[in-house]
């Protein structure tokens, strides 16, 4: 934020900054991106606090092994939860005429190129969280299962498509990557089941995911860019239904034994209802329009044009509170976490803070000024 002052290391823990200016009255040009590596090089213009903010985040998150990283994580989390449900917050970031480019930083995965920095494209800032929020998703399967990230990760998504919901923001953004992402989640909450049970109700999370397939499903036509991204919805639930039918077959044996998994698999179950209607609707169609016409393997195009042609003999149930949602409330639940965070902080400080080269009578005009 301020490389007049040479700083050229990345901060590894978040400091707090007052802007001078209100958000986003830098122009966007401004924000030109000269590094391939580190975001947060001295020679990188941003033309607004939470650009930084976001850039940092995309840095602290990636390793959350480090239990210092992974508070700074959990705090970037909880601030961007606190922004997803502010409504002057949110009209700013979904604001079509205020658009930036915003160089996340990504994990290197062996599967993925790496983008090249000039193909980054001016979007709303909105379009910036949700790809952190992607990108979370994808980078953090692993056995040591950061759940709570997880949790706050997905509730951010859900606030964010609140906002859009209520206020018809049709965002061009690509959806398919969040899905396909969520869809993954579900698969690695599967294939790990017993080793993930263990430790956490991953029910509560599968429930969260799941409901947020059912927002795009009841109400994506109104926050949906064009009708046909409604399609490719359907096209990715139908493409991917064996996860879903997986799922399906796990909640319910959970649901169906008196364990104490019970009742959060029933939950599941209840919630998985119009997604196995569309896949027990479409599957069939897709099935015997591939028998008629002799094809092996429909395309993509094919598919699309027989969920287009069966959208009227679909029959849906109407779910009620996806759209509503607890705020959030640091008393209490957080109570605990930000003690620890601030104890940590003054430990930190005493441990590096070299009080002999301070003279006493500098330290004393110091302490005189406390009130």
């Amino acid at each position: 934020s301020h490389p007049e002052m040479g700083l050229m290391t990345t901060p590894t823990s978040p400091i707090p900054m007052t802007p001078v200016t209100p958000l986003g009255t830098t122009p966007p040009s401004s924000d030109v991106i000269s590094s391939a590596e580190l975001p947060l090089d001295a020679d990188v213009q941003t033309s607004n606090l939470l650009i930084t903010f976001l850039k940092y985040s995309s840095i602290v998150m990636q390793d959350t092994k480090d239990e210092h990283r992974l508070h700074s994580g959990k705090l970037c989390l909880i601030i961007l939860t606190c922004i997803a449900e502010d409504q002057y917050a949110n009209a700013f970031l979904h604001d079509d005429n205020m658009n930036f480019r915003v160089n996340l930083h990504r994990m290197p995965m062996r599967h993925r190129k790496k983008a090249a920095d000039k193909n980054l494209p001016c979007r709303p800032l909105v379009c910036a969280v949700l790809d952190l929020m992607v990108e979370f998703i994808v980078t953090h399967m692993m056995k040591e299962f950061p759940m709570d990230l997880y949790v706050r990760c997905i509730q951010i998504v859900h606030k964010l498509l609140c906002y859009q919901k209520k206020c018809r923001v049709r965002l061009h953004y690509t959806w398919r990557e969040l899905w396909s992402a969520l869809i993954n989640l579900l698969k690695f909450l599967m294939s790990n089941e017993t080793v993930l049970l263990a430790k956490h109700n991953i029910f509560t999370l599968a429930l969260m995911v799941v409901n947020l397939f059912n927002m795009f499903i009841t109400y994506g036509d109104t926050f949906l860019p064009t009708p046909s991204s409604y399609d490719e919805l359907y096209y990715e639930i139908i493409r991917m239904h064996q996860n879903f039918d997986n799922l399906y077959s796990m909640v319910l044996r959970l649901s169906t034994n008196a364990g104490q998994w019970k009742e959060p698999a029933s939950k599941v179950t209840h919630a998985l209802v119009n997604i196995r209607a569309i896949i027990n609707h479409f599957n069939p169609k897709i099935e015997s329009y591939a028998a008629v016409n002799h094809i092996s393997q429909l395309s993509e195009d094919q598919v699309l044009e027989v969920v287009r042609s069966n959208y009227d003999t679909l029959t849906l149930k109407l779910q009620d509170g996806l759209d509503q949602y607890e705020r959030y409330s640091e008393q209490h639940k957080e109570a605990a976490f930000f003690k620890e965070l601030v104890r940590s902080i003054s430990i930190n400080v005493r441990k590096n803070l070299a009080f002999n080269t301070l003279s006493q009578e500098l330290l004393l005009k110091e302490f005189s000024t406390i009130s």
